[in-house]
């Protein structure tokens, strides 16, 4: 494990939806959107529909639109539990 990254899990009603390392993650929280990186203090917040934005440990990022649901901090163990998740289509614009 890199000292830059954490573990996170995504997880929806249906299945685990992602479990590997990050960079980083941006979240919609329930008071406006935070982000966390490695070393984050512990933190449980709730998350309102939007966008979540996953960056690896490569640096690429990634777009999904979330549903409601929490999100919990502890130690580089991050764990995002929301009632749906779906990937956003990349577009190229000029």
């Amino acid at each position: 494990m890199s000292e830059k990254t954490f573990h996170l899990m995504v997880v929806t009603p249906e299945k685990v939806f992602f479990d590997g390392q990050m960079l980083s993650i941006l979240c919609p929280g329930g008071g406006g959107s935070f982000g966390v990186l490695v070393n984050h203090a512990p933190i449980i917040s709730t998350l309102r529909p939007g966008r979540l934005v996953l960056t690896s440990p490569k640096g690429e990022k990634q777009f999904f639109t979330i549903g409601p649901g929490f999100l919990d901090v502890k130690n580089n163990e991050v764990t995002l539990v929301t009632e749906k998740v779906t990937p956003e289509e990349t577009t190229k614009t000029h």
